[in-house]
């Protein structure tokens, strides 16, 4: 599956990559494609198997609401019974889960079984979609937002987008995060909701990808998680303060523009 110099360094450049909003697994799957001649099909498994390591490390990080959370479960199901309100983010985060799920399989499936694309088409198929991340982060309003509890609507919204998150080059983080703004949440609290999604949604999919059989297990890929998850516990918590000054659009747009081109080159 991978050498160790590959693990090494796909285990990195997922844990730097995860918390930006310029696609994690647009930049491992650039780096197969473009310095370790996987195809598309190869490289988007391998992938998903790397976001393992930064789940385990947004755990980590996130571990004081990841107790709430999975505290509150109990109480939640009670609450149905008892005709009680539910807590807000735990239907948030199984809504928006669900629409992932409904969405992102689809698509998974068809980059997965039917993109055998390698080398510069490749490359140019995750440019675009890296410009594409980097215009909607463009478009974010800045009108003023609020510190406010997420509904259904908000639910169906950041679900369907994190959905589209499976194609290569559109960053989970990144579009999530700009649904989120758009819908009126501010800066922290869509950082924090953001990540939260991610962890359901990336159990799920690591499911998948197993019952399916598309990733070859051995010791390599191991070490690549190791990296994913060293790299993104040791730098989530300045990466995240980073993410609220920085505009990264222009980095996406940049780089997806670069990789474009170099399919003519």
């Amino acid at each position: 599956m991978l050498s160790l110099s590959e693990a090494i360094i796909l285990g990195i450049v997922q844990g730097l990559a995860e918390w930006l909003p310029i696609s994690s697994e647009g930049m491992t799957s650039l780096v197969m494609v473009t310095f370790f001649d996987r195809s598309l099909s190869e490289a988007i498994p391998i992938s998903i198997w790397l976001h393992l390591g930064t789940l385990l490390a947004a755990t980590v990080y996130f571990r004081d609401d990841v107790k709430k959370l999975l505290s509150g479960i109990p109480d939640y199901v009670r609450s149905f019974s008892k005709k009680e309100p539910h807590d807000p983010i735990i239907s948030f985060l199984l809504i928006s889960t669900i629409l992932t799920g409904i969405v992102g399989l689809p698509l998974l499936l068809f980059v997965t079984d039917k993109a055998e694309m390698s080398g510069g088409s490749a490359t140019a198929v995750i440019g675009i979609m890296l410009i594409f991340t980097g215009l909607l982060q463009r478009t974010i309003s800045k009108d003023v937002s609020l510190a406010r509890i997420p509904g259904m609507s908000d639910s169906l919204v950041a679900g369907i987008s994190q959905g589209f998150a499976a194609i290569p080059g559109i960053s989970r983080s990144g579009v999530t995060m700009s649904a989120l703004l758009l819908r009126k949440f501010d800066a922290a609290d869509a950082i924090r909701l953001s990540f939260l999604m991610s962890i359901p949604a990336v159990l799920v999919a690591e499911i998948g990808v197993g019952l399916m059989d598309m990733v070859e297990l051995d010791v390599y890929s191991f070490v690549a998680l190791f990296f994913a998850f060293a790299f993104g516990l040791v730098t989530i918590d300045l990466f995240l303060k980073v993410a609220k000054k920085v505009d990264f659009s222009y980095f996406c747009i940049g780089l997806g523009i670069l990789s474009v081109l170099a399919m003519f080159l």
